[in-house]
């Protein structure tokens, strides 16, 4: 029998491009693409290195939300042999226009 996750809200898989930024808002990831994303949070990959509870922006399009503009933190952290997966916590979210 398979564990129930213990999530606070469900997840969407979504495959597109997440534009990341330094709390300066200057970019800092070349690359990176949305894995997952829910109410409260989302899931990305990309070679780029970020700590835990790193503070960062990101700008990222979704279909039926639009685009997004979101301050987060990082709270999972997982090393791939060719990208990293990070689980991050959204503070704010906003629409852009």
């Amino acid at each position: 029998m398979a564990d129930k996750e213990n999530r606070r809200a469900p997840r969407r898989n979504h495959n597109s491009v997440v534009e990341i930024y330094d709390e300066e808002g200057r970019a800092i990831a070349e690359v990176a693409h949305l894995v997952d994303f829910s109410e409260v949070g989302a899931c990305f990959s990309t070679p780029k290195l970020f700590t835990l509870h790193q503070r960062l922006r990101l700008r990222l399009r979704l279909l039926r939300e639009g685009r997004l503009y979101i301050w987060a933190r990082v709270v999972r952290v997982q090393k791939k042999a060719n990208t990293n997966l990070y689980g991050i916590e959204f503070d704010t979210v906003h629409e852009v226009a």
